[in-house]
């Protein structure tokens, strides 16, 4: 078997696609494959990644059926006993598989190895704020309440994990491991996380960190407002999925898990400028808990100051927000 597959889902990613590509054709682990799904695009996403002469890439396409789909699709392909992901505009440090490979090697009951990650502007150059969760003892409530694993473009999964979640054949053929229920509004920011719960809950197999930043997020600040909303919508859904999964989980941290999603919502908008639309969510943190003040007070009074300062003055609201990064967003 494949020691390691790798699989960029992508659609109309012209703008950033090559240098994803690059980012892991130059990993000092080399013995790979590359799945491509490209997922009906319709602009140079195709031509860019044909152009690519190397034996390790396989390009797909299929019909637009969105993201999980194509990471379904990619599973299906995969011949590796490892697994990762990453989206059509980050980066992987030139060492992220090797630190996964060896983390995964070393101990069978690891399913799920994540690493902290930095964000990166359009240009790719690293901004202030990065995301450094949990690394050790995860359980269901953790990937509930602080999803440690934050994106598709963070983990490394062990193969046999995606039989734990397989969800039922709908006579198509195609295997659901990522849900596809694009119908439900926001769900396209909701499925990485649903993924993992669903991983958390049905698995025996444990999450674990790497405490390197190997994961480079690209933001992009063009309609953040309105993503963030849609976002929302998908939180809603994960939420609701937990209450049907397992009601002891939901019923004992769900006014925290969402009272945390609710300052990270906050935390995204400071970033963007918007102070006002930070507040309001900063609000809905305080009719969920307050219990972030006390497990993260720094973070969260950070967030409150920065947010009422933003509010006033957009330089001193980015300035106060700046100075909570170290430890992370979320």
């Amino acid at each position: 078997m494949q020691k390691v597959s790798i699989i960029i889902p992508a659609y109309n990613s012209e703008n950033f696609v090559s240098k994803t590509i690059y980012s892991i054709l130059h990993q000092s682990f080399r013995k790979f494959e590359l799945i491509f799904i490209d997922d009906g695009s319709t602009d140079r996403t195709a031509e860019i990644c044909r152009g690519f002469d190397d034996e390790r890439i396989r390009y797909v396409h299929q019909a637009n059926r969105g993201v999980s789909s194509a990471r379904n699709t990619g599973i299906e392909l995969a011949k590796g006993e490892f697994i990762g992901f990453i989206d059509s505009d980050d980066l992987w440090h030139p060492d992220k598989i090797a630190a996964h490979v060896a983390h995964l090697e070393s101990d069978p009951t690891i399913g799920v190895s994540y690493s902290a990650c930095r964000f990166i502007d359009v240009d790719g150059a690293p901004i202030k704020a990065g995301y450094r969760p949990k690394m050790r003892n995860i359980g269901p409530a953790d990937v509930f309440c602080r999803n440690p694993i934050s994106g598709g473009s963070s983990g490394f999964f062990r193969r046999r994990i995606f039989d734990d979640i397989i969800e039922p054949r709908s006579g198509d053929g195609h295997r659901r491991y990522f849900d596809e229920d694009a119908s439900a509004p926001g769900f396209s920011f909701a499925e990485d996380h649903q993924c993992w719960m669903r991983m958390a809950i049905h698995s025996d197999l444990r999450f674990e960190g790497i405490d390197r930043e190997l994961t480079y997020y690209r933001i992009h600040d063009g309609g953040q407002s309105a993503m963030i909303d849609k976002m929302h919508q998908g939180w809603a859904s994960i939420d609701a999925l937990v209450r049907r999964l397992d009601p002891g989980l939901h019923a004992k941290h769900s006014r925290l898990a969402n009272a945390y999603q609710m300052r990270y919502f906050a935390r995204r908008l400071i970033a963007i400028g918007d102070g006002n639309e930070a507040l309001a969510y900063l609000r809905l943190m305080h009719s969920h808990s307050y219990r972030p003040y006390l497990h993260e007070p720094i973070k969260t009074v950070s967030s409150l100051a920065a947010a009422l300062a933003l509010s006033m003055s957009p330089t001193l609201g980015k300035q106060l927000i700046s100075r909570g990064e170290k430890r992370g967003a979320g």
